[in-house]
C-alpha cells in the first residue's frame, strides 16, 4: 500500500514539473520574439526617419514601447516561475541561434 502511494505522489510531482517546464518555454520563446520584434522596429525607425518619414517613426516608437511593456510584464512572469534573469537569458539565446545559423 505504501509503495503504491507513493508512487503516485512521485508520479503527480513529476508530471507538475513537466507542465511547469514547459511553460517557462513557451514564456521564453515569447520573450525572444518581443526582443527581435524590438530590434526589428528600431532599425525600421531608423531608415523613416533617415527617410523623413516622421509619422511612421512615430508610429514604430509607438511599437516599441508596446514591446518593451510587454518583455516587462514576460520578465516578471517568468521570475515568479522561477527563471533567473529572463532578458539576459533571452538575449544570449538570440546570440546562440544567430551565431549558429550564420555558422552553418
Amino acid at each position: 500500500m505504501k509503495k503504491i502511494f507513493f508512487l503516485l505522489i512521485g508520479a503527480t510531482l513529476t508530471i507538475g514539473a513537466m507542465a511547469q517546464d514547459s511553460a517557462r518555454k513557451a514564456g521564453m520563446k515569447d520573450m525572444r520574439k518581443d526582443i527581435r520584434d524590438v530590434r526589428a522596429d528600431k532599425s525600421a525607425r531608423a531608415a523613416d526617419i533617415a527617410a523623413g518619414n516622421k509619422a511612421a517613426a512615430k508610429a514604430e516608437t509607438k511599437d516599441i514601447k508596446a514591446d518593451k511593456k510587454d518583455i516587462q510584464s514576460d520578465k516578471k512572469t517568468l521570475q515568479s516561475e522561477g527563471v533567473k534573469h529572463p532578458i539576459r537569458r533571452a538575449k544570449k539565446q538570440i546570440h546562440n541561434a544567430n551565431v549558429a545559423k550564420k555558422n552553418g
